[in-house]
């Protein structure tokens, strides 16, 4: 059984546009928030989808007791990280083994949200020696983080090892600011949305992937991101 925002103006009830969006996530691997009611997050994907059997599978935790808390869940959302956001639920969800591993199954939905808006448009930021730093308050001190992606409404920075206590969901964050190859520092206040489980390293610590959402954003700030984002397109365009 699967639950959704039924009367959202972004649903699609479809369900042969519904397995194409589906399979499509599937064929470019697109990274995916799962979010529990109970408040466990996972990065994961969609490995296969089978419109005949009516289930899809997707990339499982690396930790058996994190997969078992999933398992369980009352309700789990979905939603894509990038691009145009995809979200759906479900209230039920199994642990399967395929040929190349174990994964978690779920019915095809009956309804997504596949929304369009700008403050989801989200571009990977630059790495290397063009990469956007974010800094942030902790005590005394600042934590410094690259940001991973960016959009006009949040950041995504990854952390290796345990997040700090002030990563925390719907928590403040005051005083940080961004430096940008044009406008130089940019003063933000965020408020965490998410923090997800992704891939360890190599020398084994765990990386988390934290959505940092803007908090009174000031057309100013909003335009010099949009610059950015706009010169990022530019870029990626040209090496293409």
């Amino acid at each position: 059984m699967t639950h959704h925002h039924e009367n959202s103006p972004f649903a699609l009830h479809n369900r042969k546009e519904i397995v194409f969006i589906l399979e499509d996530l599937a064929k470019n691997h697109t990274a995916i928030n799962l979010d529990t009611q109970e408040g466990l997050g996972l990065v994961t994907s969609v490995l296969e989808v089978d419109s005949e059997e009516n289930s899809i599978c997707l990339d499982i935790s690396p930790d058996a007791r994190t997969n078992e808390r999933i398992r369980n869940s009352r309700l789990v959302t979905f939603t894509t990280q990038t691009g145009i956001k995809v979200r759906w639920q479900a209230s039920q969800m199994q642990l399967v083994t395929l040929s190349d591993g174990d994964a978690f199954s779920m019915a095809i939905p009956s309804s997504i949200e596949r929304i369009q808006r700008r403050e989801y448009f989200r571009m990977s930021s630059h790495f290397g020696n063009k990469t956007l730093i974010c800094k942030i308050p902790f005590g005394a001190r600042f934590i410094e983080v690259p940001v991973a992606d960016i959009s006009v409404g949040g950041i995504g920075i990854d952390v290796k090892g345990t997040p700090p206590e002030i990563f925390s969901q719907s928590e403040m964050l005051e005083g940080c600011s961004i430096d940008f190859p044009s406008a130089g520092s940019v003063p933000f206040r965020f408020r965490v949305c998410g923090i997800w489980t992704s891939s360890q390293t190599k020398s084994g610590e765990q990386m988390h992937h934290i959505g940092l959402e803007f908090a009174g954003l000031g057309r100013a700030a909003e335009s010099i991101i949009q610059r950015y984002m706009v010169q990022l397109e530019r870029e990626r365009i040209s090496l293409k």
